[in-house]
């Protein structure tokens, strides 16, 4: 037992000394919503550094909960908003999405609920979002419709600063991309579809964006009833070349 002891603190001497770097996969605990201290501010760096949109500091708040949540959906896990120590070898892995001809564009997945900002080809962020779920309800003409995110390659049209009241609730600074569907801001942001078919994502998530959007920008918008493209280089697609 003193053996195993002494080397433990050895490790512990050689971390904080610098000569070694401490492996997160092994030795970090689960980290969840309230949680404070060095090894969050570490997760709250690698997080950013990844492109999600984390707290600042060593605090496990709301924006570092909705990061998790948006990095659990991109690889297919479980939505808790807990980040397990085997997930810190998943967020040192680059994020890479299909080539396209557009360096700079704005992806979003329905099937993965997350939206991508690409610029010159690469991920730089990464949200998570609520689309359309498929319900049916009434709209504004009286007539029965059913809440779906169009799918396919469009550009914004239009955009509306701050708060727009509409027959369907409030959005916040929504950004048009094909007539009355938009991307906005939402006090409400669930873990699964749950909108009439526009993209909500956070306020703070939409407060970043608003420096990403622009109109005329090019969205692809896939997953749901279209297939989700495959991650991949420029050097699989030579016909872009």
């Amino acid at each position: 037992m003193t053996g195993i002891v002494g080397a433990l603190i050895a490790f512990a001497v050689a971390v904080s000394s610098g000569s070694i770097t401490a492996d997160y996969s092994v030795a970090a605990r689960d980290l969840s919503y309230g949680d404070r201290g060095a090894t969050v501010a570490e997760l709250n760096a690698s997080l950013a550094t990844a492109g999600f949109n984390p707290d600042a500091g060593d605090r496990f708040g709301k924006k570092t909960r909705h990061a998790v949540y948006a990095f659990q959906k991109h690889y297919n896990l479980a939505t808790t908003g807990v980040f397990t120590p085997f997930m810190w070898d998943l967020l040192a892995r680059p994020i890479e999405l299909l080539w396209r001809p557009e360096a700079d564009r704005v992806e979003v997945d329905l099937a993965k609920q997350v939206l991508y900002i690409v610029e010159d080809q690469e991920v730089i962020l990464i949200a998570p979002i609520s689309s359309g779920n498929g319900a049916s309800y009434f709209g504004e003409d009286g007539h029965r419709d059913v809440a779906r995110t169009p799918e396919g390659q469009f550009r914004f049209q239009r955009r509306i600063a701050g708060w727009r009241e509409s027959y369907l609730g409030f959005m916040w600074n929504p950004y048009y991309f094909r007539g009355g569907y938009a991307i906005h801001g939402s006090l409400d942001v669930p873990n699964y579809p749950a909108s009439h078919g526009c993209i909500r994502v956070t306020m703070w998530d939409m407060e970043l964006l608003l420096d990403r959007f622009e109109v005329g920008q090019t969205v692809y918008i896939y997953g749901k009833r279209t297939a989700v493209p495959p991650a991949g280089l420029k050097e699989t697609f030579p016909e872009f070349i």
